[in-house]
């Protein structure tokens, strides 16, 4: 058994492995947004149902296609900014313990 601290986590790096898990979130959502408009535009007997009209469905596709780009930036800046919080934080905790088997 051997104990390791992480006292510092690389906030570039970080933010890169963040921005990729969020790009690949983005791209399992983009259908899932696209379903849901065409589901909500269709639904003509729903009085709560929005109607889409003044959105045109070429900003919704827009949005779509653009989702993995818009969640992988927004994942490389959360990512540098929890990494700095963490080494801020460690400074003062000594950082997390891990215990690794040999």
């Amino acid at each position: 058994m051997k104990k390791v601290r992480i006292l510092q986590v690389p906030p570039i790096r970080f933010g890169l492995v963040l921005g990729l898990i969020n790009g690949v979130i983005g791209m399992i959502v983009a259908p899932i947004l696209l379903f849901t408009l065409g589901a909500a535009a269709t639904a003509a007997d729903l009085a709560i149902a929005p109607k889409l009209l003044g959105i045109p469905w070429l900003f919704a596709g827009a949005g779509a296609l653009f989702m993995p780009f818009i969640h992988a930036v927004g994942g490389f800046v959360f990512g540098v900014l929890l990494a700095m919080v963490y080494n801020f934080a460690a400074r003062w905790t000594g950082g997390i313990e891990i215990i690794l088997n040999d």
